[in-house]
């Protein structure tokens, strides 16, 4: 069960050497999309941005598949192509100076109860996300949203994994204090 959606994750097949670049730009858009598209949201704000964010990393994916020596690079590729393109956003947002308040995905078609909860929980999330500094708003979305190791997320945004620590404590605990403030 996906702890964000909480749906049962697709399998989707990994992309093999010799893979056609169209088949395996494929198989990771079905299995990665979803996850890029949250944290692009929730780093951006917007859900017009983060899809853009997200296709073109895609895009430029199937354009230098020829350059990839693995098959498994892809998937740190998409990452650290989606967080880039989030950061570039946010500064072409302030050179513009159009930070205005976004808003988050829309709610669930579903209508439930649940469901309306949910969205608010991840309103409030996302809003309470925009408030950390830029370097702990990215360490927490690769090691909450995307799910990295502490290496992982040290070797994604180049910086130090003690730098990756201190930015998670500190996130998450600007992230308790602001979510605790709105119960």
């Amino acid at each position: 069960m996906d702890r964000l959606t909480g749906r049962a994750p697709l399998h989707v097949a990994r992309p093999e050497v010799g893979m056609t670049a169209e088949k395996a730009v494929d198989v990771l858009f079905r299995r990665h999309y979803a996850a890029l598209l949250r944290v692009a949201v929730a780093m951006l704000g917007s859900r017009d941005g983060a899809e853009d964010a997200v296709q073109d990393a895609f895009v430029s994916l199937f354009r230098h598949w020829d350059r990839l020596r693995d098959p498994a690079a892809a998937e740190p590729y998409l990452r650290s192509a989606v967080l880039n393109r989030c950061r570039s956003g946010i500064r072409d947002r302030i050179r513009t100076r159009t930070l205005a308040d976004l808003h988050v995905v829309p709610p669930p078609v579903e209508g439930s109860d649940q469901a309306v909860t949910v969205h608010q929980d991840n309103q409030k999330l996302a809003q309470a996300l925009r408030q950390l500094p830029p370097r702990q708003r990215e360490v927490v979305a690769c090691r909450y949203l995307f799910e990295l190791t502490v290496a992982e997320t040290a070797e994604t945004l180049g910086i130090s994994v003690g730098a990756v620590k201190r930015h998670a404590y500190r996130g998450l605990r600007s992230l308790h204090t602001v979510l605790e403030g709105t119960r």
